[in-house]
């Protein structure tokens, strides 16, 4: 019965060594040595100031002692100038009490002398090799920190490890799905095109039907291309050129949030050149400049522009753009140099 106990205990023991081992980690067990060495350097440190107290009381006693020692010697001397031995005697023997105590109190202090120097000596020691130790001790966390990235990044790329493993399950079953639906949407498709399943979204639901409607809407194109084309032949005459009004040369400009303007030649000549300018302002950066320049060609087509009613349908030969403009919306529009080309309109 005694061997099958000592043998539970021992399989015990090794299950409960095993976990321990399992749930040990290296890093926490030198933190908390490195603390536990701390915490002893502190004591010896508070007994080097208990001791070099203790010196200094013993010290303090020693100075009061020397000086009734030189009071006893005083009063013996004015107790035999006053005749009175007896009082001289007993003054002398306390003096040689004392110097008895002061003897003593003399060893006591050399002794919590050589105590503090060894205590301190001990001290710088124990202060060397707690240093080192901790030096030690990041060095070897750094190393056990290193190996662990490395054993994780080995499992991660092996896939041995238990987050990859999920992933791959998960990418696996990904997979499946998407062959799956993709298995079931050719053969929707193939059922569909053999009309075996209707097609609900075509108009009346007949391929046939759809076909029929289609070559209809493609025979009404036909005729209306020939309607067109009769027009044309008969003399109908053009539209209006882009921006020209009937009779009137120029360019028509659409001032953003105030209406059209017909501008003559010369006119549109100004604006031409201000519009080169502005396109030179925007490529050096130049927002002031640039404003000043939209500014001055709003209100060139403002004053010396016409004003086109607005119940009038005419064409815009460009659109002039509103003088709160910022540089990297100028340089969207601009192309070739210029911002009046970009914002052509046939609005």
């Amino acid at each position: 019965m005694a061997s099958i106990l000592a043998r539970i205990s021992e399989i015990f023991k090794a299950k409960m060594q095993a976990r321990l081992d399992a749930a040990e980690n290296p890093s926490e067990t030198l933190d908390l040595s490195y603390e536990q060495q701390v915490e002893e350097l502190q004591k010896v440190r508070r007994g080097i100031a208990d001791v070099v107290t203790a010196k200094a009381r013993l010290q303090l006693q020693l100075a009061h002692l020397q000086q009734d020692a030189g009071r006893f010697d005083s009063q013996a001397r004015q107790a035999l100038a006053a005749n009175r031995e007896d009082l001289a005697r007993l003054a002398l023997s306390r003096k040689a009490d004392q110097a008895q105590q002061v003897r003593s109190l003399h060893t006591q202090v050399e002794s919590l002398a050589t105590q503090q120097e060894q205590l301190q000596a001990g001290e710088q020691r124990l202060a060397v090799k707690i240093e080192a130790f901790r030096t030690r001790k990041e060095t070897i966390k750094a190393q056990y920190t290193a190996a662990q990235a490395q054993v994780r990044i080995g499992e991660a790329a092996s896939g041995i490890s238990e987050e990859m493993a999920d992933v791959n399950a998960a990418i696996q079953r990904a997979e499946d799905k998407t062959q799956t639906m993709q298995a079931r949407a050719n053969a929707i498709s193939e059922l569909t095109a053999a009309g075996t399943l209707p097609d609900l979204l075509t108009a009346g639901g007949d391929d046939v039907r759809a076909q029929l409607d289609q070559i209809a809407s493609g025979g009404k194109v036909d005729a209306d291309l020939a309607a067109l084309k009769v027009q044309l032949g008969a003399g109908t005459p053009p539209p209006a050129l882009l921006g020209e009004r009937a009779g009137s040369p120029g360019m028509v400009v659409r001032v953003q949030g105030s209406g059209q303007y017909h501008l003559a030649q010369p006119e549109v000549e100004a604006l031409h050149g201000l519009d080169h300018q502005l396109a030179e302002a925007v490529h050096a950066g130049d927002g002031p400049r640039m404003h000043a320049l939209l500014g001055q060609m709003i209100t060139l087509a403002r004053t010396r522009g016409s004003s086109i009613d607005p119940e009038e349908l005419v064409a815009s030969t460009t659109i002039l753009p509103p003088d709160t403009l910022t540089l990297d919306e100028a340089r969207a529009l601009l192309r070739h140099d210029s911002l009046v080309e970009t914002t052509q309109s046939t609005a």
